[in-house]
């Protein structure tokens, strides 16, 4: 199977050879097998041996560094006058920054199948690893034998060791699992375990600038249940951690966890257990998070917290300085955007009351549009009307005789602005009522002897009566619409009062 960076074929047989005898005794991931073999210069021996006790420093790659070493330099002879005239220089310090992991896909996360089907393949999968195990060590036992009858270990899926059968899950599960199994196992603690992922702790400490407390365990080494029972477990490092003024964030992992195990290689971590501190370097730029402190191997809980203690002490000065820079900006931010908001909230308001103003000015000038034009329509309809009364008053006919058959007499009480206050008249019985609302409309242009036949009829008018003529005992209404004759509908004689029509009786 071939790797990133390396394919197994362009391997020599030897190469091969090693790299089978020892996936078959450590089940390593070929991909971390092959770059451990190249340190170990193919050595099978030293290569598991760095396996099982970690790597420490590789005398074969310092011993081929001393070769290509060159020459020192001739002492630089200095005395205190020369320190005091051009001062005192040092190497810049290298930065280790802190590795950016990435989480997870949901995709990648191994799922173990439903406990029918795993209970199904037990047995088959038992005899497929006891016919590996036996076979990887058979052909250990015996390398001459010929290619085809050794196992290919490099065939399917590279796979990283994991005997205790642990399930893989997400970050946030898997911190929460070994949070879990550190209380079932040491019982109830004040440690503050930050429930999440790698990734989200560093970006939390970025953002707050807070120390980011890495501590990497693996339960396969001897030292790992002393260490936590006696220094980790400790009151005093219980105390220190807990403490908010030191403003720590603890992110503790499981190298049997897939991304505890990719931080313990990106931190190059070759001893356990393994702690780290990271923090903002401003030295480096003002968002680089880097390594300022490591803390490998078992250790008293007195000198393991001297070390942490003196690493945060000595870093929390320049991160104090940046945290009260960053503030400041911050509130000069919010400043900024406190001013921001009150003149745009000024600039809506003045914005809002001129919106007011121009509708009210406009409301105003329609309301007097309209005003003027309901002024002039009532005009014009009073000189319609006025013409119309006119023409009225012309085509009225004169007041029958005494002697005249079917002839109706009615006694009219005139509206006020009469002068004539009541009116007694008679009326041919076959005329129609309209000719009585017509008398009693016209009745004073009737004596004015201007009015004359020359005034026309107004083109489109409709005239509407705003009265309506009442006998009052009993109660009768003679409404023109209806219709029919005088004599049809009042009789030989009658008393009729005028009644203003309302707007709102003539609206209903």
């Amino acid at each position: 199977m071939a790797t990133p960076d390396i394919d197994i074929s362009q391997l020599s047989e030897s190469q091969q050879l090693a790299l089978q005898q020892y996936t078959s005794v450590t089940d390593q991931d070929v991909k971390a097998a092959i770059p451990l073999l190249q340190r170990s210069q193919w050595n099978v021996e030293i290569a598991i041996a760095k396996f099982f006790d970690g790597e420490g420093p590789d005398l074969v790659a310092e011993a081929l560094a001393a070769q290509s070493v060159p020459p020192p330099r001739a002492a630089r002879q200095e005395n205190l006058q020369h320190s005091l005239l051009h001062g005192h220089t040092s190497r810049p310090r290298q930065s280790d920054s802190a590795p950016r992991i990435v989480p997870q896909a949901d995709d990648e996360v191994v799922r173990r199948p439903p406990f029918l089907l795993a209970l199904l393949f037990a047995p088959f999968n038992m005899l497929y690893k006891l016919f590996s195990t036996s076979f990887g060590l058979f052909s250990f036992l015996f390398p001459f034998l010929p290619r085809a009858l050794r196992p290919d270990t490099t065939a399917g899926t590279a796979r990283r060791a994991n005997t205790a059968g642990r399930r893989s899950l997400k970050p946030r599960d898997a911190s929460a699992r070994l949070k879990r199994e550190f209380e079932e196992e040491y019982g109830s603690n004040t440690l503050p375990f930050f429930e999440g992922g790698y990734a989200q702790a560093l970006d939390l400490a970025k953002k707050d600038l807070k120390f980011l407390l890495i501590i990497l365990l693996s339960p396969e080494h001897d030292d790992a249940s002393s260490f936590i029972r006696d220094t980790l477990l400790s009151a005093e490092v219980q105390t220190f951690i807990s403490d908010p003024s030191t403003n720590i964030i603890l992110w503790t992992g499981d190298v049997r966890d897939s991304e505890a195990y990719q931080v313990s290689s990106a931190l190059h971590c070759n001893k356990f257990p393994f702690t780290a501190v990271v923090a903002n370097d401003p030295a480096v730029s003002s968002t680089n998070m880097s390594v300022i402190a490591r803390v490998t191997g078992p250790m008293d809980a007195s000198t393991y917290l001297a070390k942490i203690r003196n690493t945060i002490s000595t870093h929390g000065e320049q991160l104090a300085r940046v945290r009260a820079s960053r503030n400041e900006q911050n509130f000069e931010r919010t400043l900024r955007q406190e001013q921001d908001s009150a003149y745009e909230r000024s600039l809506a308001q003045d914005r809002e009351r001129a919106r007011v103003k121009k509708e009210a000015e406009a409301a105003a000038a329609e309301e007097e549009r309209r005003e003027k034009a309901e002024a002039e329509a009532a005009e014009t309809l009073a000189k319609v009307k006025l013409q119309w009364r006119k023409w009225r008053a012309s085509r009225i006919e004169p007041e029958p005789s005494a002697d005249t058959k079917d002839v109706v007499r009615i006694a009219i009480k005139m509206p006020e602005h009469l002068e004539a206050a009541r009116v007694t008249r008679r009326f041919k019985g076959q005329d129609d009522i309209e000719k009585l609302y017509a008398f009693v409309e016209c009745y004073e242009f009737l004596s004015d002897e201007s009015v004359s036949t020359e005034v026309s009829k107004p083109e489109g008018y409709k005239h509407e009566f705003d009265f309506r003529l009442v006998q009052t005992l009993p109660r009768v209404v003679y409404e023109v619409a209806e219709g029919g004759t005088i004599g049809e509908r009042v009789g030989r004689s009658g008393n009729l009062i005028v009644e203003q029509i309302k707007p709102d009786e003539d609206e209903e």
